[in-house]
Order: C-alpha cells, then structure tokens, then sequence
C-alpha cells in the first residue's frame, strides 16, 4: 500500500483542543512495523519480506498517552512530529516493552508548573515534604511523625516491598524468588516490563505539564528519578501482584500488558499521577502565570516589551 512521508504532520494543537491525559488510552505496543504519517494520521504499516507494506493500522495518538515501538519498528519524522504535537510520549523499546524513552513534548505552554519543581527540588525542607507525601501514598500510612527521618521512611517502604514479594510468592507457589532486574526468570521479566510500562505513564504525566523527570523527590541522579517517584506508587498495588498471578502463562508478557491496561485505566491511573504531582508541586507555583522578564532584586517586567534606547 502507498504511503508518503512527505504528507503535511499535523499543526501544532494548542493545549486547550488537546485530549486531557486522564482520558486518553493508556499506552499502545507495536513491533516490526513502519509507522508513517498519512494524509488521515499517523499510521501503522506491517512489514513483510521481499514485499510492500501492507495491512494499514490507524494510531490515534492524539487520543493516546504513550507509544511504545518494539523490534522491527521504524517510524518517520513526519510521524514522530505529529506524535510529539499530539502530545503522545514515544518510548523506543525491547522485546516486549522494555523501554529506553524518547523526548516528548507538554501539553502545556506554561512554564509555572517547571518553576514550582525547580523550588521543591531546591530546598531540602520542600523536598522533605513532598518525600513524607509520597511515602504516605504508596505505604497507605497516614500517621508519619513529622519528626521521621527520611532514612526511617526508607526503611519501611523496603520492608514493605520485601513482605510483598514474599507473600506473592508464597500465594503463588514460586520458591525462591529474589527480585533482580537482571534475572532471565518469567517473574522478574515480568516486572521489567510492566514497571516499564507505568515508567511510560508516569513520562506522560510530567510531560503534560512540563516537568523536568530527572528532578526526582526521593531518586536522584537518574534522568528518570521523578518517573520512578511516581511508579514505585503503584507498584504494590497493581505491578507486583498483576506479575506474579500471569507468570506461568505461556505468552506472560503480552498477557501482562492487556491485564495492566486494563488497570491503568480502572484505577484512573493517569489521572492519579497527574493528582500527586499537582499536590506536591502546588505549594510552589509562582503568582503569575504570564511571560516576563528578569530584572533587579528578584523584581520582574513584562516581557514581549522592546526595551532598547533610541
């Protein structure tokens, strides 16, 4: 089937028209593939030895939080742009969606939610705050002395994430099991792959309002330490046990991305990412919202003003 990567990519949408992140699909994986941009939208051609592309697939990634492209996979820049327009972050992967993450654009054009993490992150005070609120989502603990210290609240998220590998073992009948990112075991594949996929969402969440995802609250140093802030929330809710119950089925790993589809998109997921990072960040947002500039002792002046002498 004819295709032309040459076809107009879309214009750019303003954030206003955008589909709102809480209410977009997820993610979609596609594998040996060309996906392309056509005169209807971004589309996805099979790709078959010693013949044309063929078997046509619309992607609505206007419509869709995250992309990921497996093996074989190829995609144009007209497509790449229309998906970066639209919002969509595109995450280049493994075999079965293990992923290494691309660049994805805001859905916003506002700089206030960037300045409130670049304040957090600042002060170690603000930063402390927002560890103590990430901790009490993910350990469902509402009675953190203010006085704990962050290496106490570390310590009981280990042993929490120790009891849960345990017990899901255990209800499973998997003897020995030690998590290891490493491991060529069906479980601990299992949880690459699905703790990639949440990776993917939570990409999508900083993106919509333009965060930084190397500025972590309890990570630091990775470009992703904010991604795994807002994944460790959920995983022993919905990764670990969703992995542990599919591990023994033959094909585990497409299994895995069904089933935690459909609980990304039953527990509200998205829209939950995009709850805490707006309740850490809030605090901190600045007081005006419009272009300006930098002048003279922490004052502003408006921006957009020719401020040159004749």
């Amino acid at each position: 089937m004819a295709y032309s990567d040459d076809a107009i990519a879309f214009s750019t949408i303003p954030a206003d028209h955008q589909v709102r992140l809480e209410d977009r699909i997820s993610f979609a994986y596609v594998e040996r593939c060309a996906i392309r941009q056509s005169d209807t939208g971004v589309v996805a051609y099979s790709q078959l030895e010693g013949a044309a592309l063929t078997q046509r697939v619309q992607i609505p990634v206007g419509g869709l939080a995250v992309l990921m492209l497996g093996p074989g996979t190829t995609i144009s820049a007209a497509a790449m742009t229309s998906c970066t327009r639209s919002g969509a972050s595109v995450v280049f992967t493994g075999g079965g969606g293990v992923p290494a993450y691309a660049h994805a654009a805001p859905l916003t054009s506002s700089a206030r939610w960037a300045i409130a993490q670049a304040r957090l992150v600042s002060n170690e005070a603000n930063q402390r705050k927002a560890a103590i609120q990430l901790y009490r989502r993910q350990l469902g603990i509402d009675n953190f002395e203010e006085s704990m210290s962050i290496s106490t609240m570390r310590g009981l998220e280990g042993r929490v994430m120790k009891n849960t590998y345990k017990s899901q073992a255990t209800k499973h009948g998997i003897k020995n099991f030690r998590r290891n990112t490493a491991a060529t075991d069906s479980v601990n594949q299992g949880l690459n792959l699905a703790n990639s996929i949440l990776y993917g969402c939570a990409a999508s969440a900083c993106a919509a309002i333009g965060i930084n995802p190397a500025l972590g609250v309890i990570h630091r140093g990775d470009a992703r330490s904010l991604l795994f802030d807002l994944a460790d929330l959920y995983k022993p809710t919905i990764s670990i046990p969703l992995v542990f119950s599919l591990a023994s089925h033959e094909d585990s790993a497409a299994e895995i991305r069904r089933a935690l589809r459909k609980e990304i998109h039953h527990r509200k997921l998205l829209r939950g990412m995009i709850e805490v990072l707006i309740e850490i960040l809030t605090p901190y947002l600045p007081s005006r919202d419009d272009d300006r500039l930098i002048s003279g002792r922490g004052a502003e002046v408006a921006g957009h003003t020719q401020y040159g002498r004749k």
